[in-house]
């Protein structure tokens, strides 16, 4: 493994590469921070090169703490891919929860850089049917977080602070990102416009949770498939080798298509 920063937009973005072969670019969701693939990554390095990366502001990617910007942390996702393969800028790219939102912003607005997209339990709550109940839920939680701090609201939300690689990940997440993740309406017209090969994903035991919903109604959009990964919304830490076979079965079919 080896590790680079490329300075993007007054942020010093932090990234890795390992193995060999096709660049495959990982978009963390939830914390951000590229060492939560660090199970995956070592499973696919045998077929890709793996690019991984710690969001603007969060692990080792010093960053102004600015305001989230969607659009700012897709070009951010852009030049790290140029960073890594200067000559050849593009990559497969995967992006899990709100990483998987990054990827759509990516693929709807820098296409060059995409190669094939696997998004996975990306929320897009505003293309839900129940999407003003989901909406007003997650503004319920922003507002416990406020004035109750962070383990409450995550305890509403039902996940905990051991869910982020670092206490103040947690922090980070709510107080900067968990809004407009919530919020993002991702532009399926332009992603479906550009011909990118693309998939989306649900995890096997992740039941009916809104992100599986999400995920359904991007595939209806997308007119592509919803595939099923093993595990739920982290399978890809729970069980790296098992979710590493079924990423790279898709980005080969892909890539084929």
């Amino acid at each position: 493994m080896s590790t680079h920063t490329v300075r993007h937009e007054g942020a010093e973005l932090t990234y890795d590469l390992r193995g060999s072969g096709p660049l495959l670019l990982l978009i963390a969701g939830q914390g951000g921070e590229g060492a939560r693939f660090a199970g995956l990554a070592r499973q696919l390095a045998d077929e890709f090169t793996v690019l991984t990366y710690d969001r603007r502001g969060t692990g080792r990617s010093a960053g102004r703490d600015t305001d989230f910007d969607m659009a700012q942390q897709a070009r951010d996702a852009a030049a790290v891919i140029h960073s890594a393969r200067p000559a050849a800028a593009r990559a497969a790219v995967f992006g899990q929860g709100g990483g998987g939102s990054i990827a759509f912003e990516l693929a709807a607005h820098l296409p060059d850089v995409v190669a094939e997209l696997v998004v996975h339990e990306a929320p897009s709550i505003p293309l839900l049917p129940d999407a003003p109940q989901r909406l007003a839920f997650a503004r319920e939680i922003r507002a416990t977080y406020e004035s109750r701090g962070a383990a409450a609201a995550l305890a509403l939300w039902g996940a905990s602070p051991a869910d982020f690689p670092r206490p103040e990940a947690a922090d980070h997440f709510l107080r900067r990102e968990f809004l407009p993740i919530a919020w993002h309406h991702p532009d399926l017209d332009a992603v479906r416009r550009t011909g990118i090969p693309v998939v989306t994903a649900t995890g096997a035991v992740s039941r009916e949770e809104y992100y599986t919903r999400g995920a359904r109604v991007q595939a209806e959009h997308l007119a592509c498939r919803c595939v099923e990964f093993p595990g739920d919304h982290f399978g890809f830490v729970a069980e790296p080798a098992l979710f590493a076979d079924v990423l790279t079965k898709e980005l080969t079919g892909l890539r084929r298509a």
